[in-house]
């Protein structure tokens, strides 16, 4: 198991620094609030990524392979959640919105967990690569969950040094933030209409 875990390990740090939904929510995160925002969306994202590891174990993901009205409508859902989200970030930077309300604060970590558990393809991900580096033999719940343990953890890893760059940056531009917080907005209304133009 040691060696299916080092060989997934390139794999999965590819896909914590592949640009996606997550990418974008966590930079947004951390221009609208700073790094502790950004934390927190991370942190849910972590968690929608473990249920989302979980739904495969019990099968839910292969209803996203075996069914494409189940795709489609998960994809759009999550490209809407994006979407709002962006629109929301923009109209706050708009009317000078502060960022660090008890509820902003709730808000972050709930959008993390949406992004994560509306992008079906997090879920064809754990269908279709996980099983590839479990050893033949070997248990496959507690095999599955540390693969998808190592590429939360790679995940939130990456996730946590982007906020720290970006929220550093934030406060070096101090007097542009409503303009970073908007152009971060459009990035995730950017990333929602990708996801809706993306085929399967």
């Amino acid at each position: 198991m040691l060696h299916a875990a080092l060989a997934f390990l390139p794999f999965a740090a590819f896909l914590a620094v592949l640009p996606g939904p997550a990418t974008a929510m966590v930079i947004q995160s951390a221009a609208r609030g700073g790094r502790a925002r950004a934390m927190r969306a991370t942190l849910g994202d972590a968690a929608g990524l473990a249920l989302w590891a979980v739904a495969s174990m019990l099968g839910v993901s292969a209803l996203l392979v075996a069914s494409q009205v189940a795709f489609t409508t998960l994809k759009i859902v999550g490209a809407m959640i994006l979407i709002a989200y962006g629109f929301a970030a923009v109209r706050a930077a708009r009317r000078g919105e502060p960022a660090h309300a008890p509820a902003a604060r709730r808000g972050a970590f709930r959008m993390g967990v949406m992004t994560a558990l509306t992008n079906p393809k997090v879920g064809l991900f754990y269908i279709a690569l996980l099983p590839q580096f479990v050893p033949q033999g070997t248990a496959v719940l507690p095999a599955t969950l540390l693969l998808a343990g190592i590429q939360i953890s790679l995940s939130c890893a990456w996730y946590f040094v982007l906020a720290s760059a970006v929220g550093r940056a934030r406060r070096a531009f101090e007097n542009r933030r409503a303009q970073i917080q908007a152009a971060t907005g459009a990035l995730m209304i950017g990333f929602g209409l990708k996801v809706l133009a993306d085929q399967r």
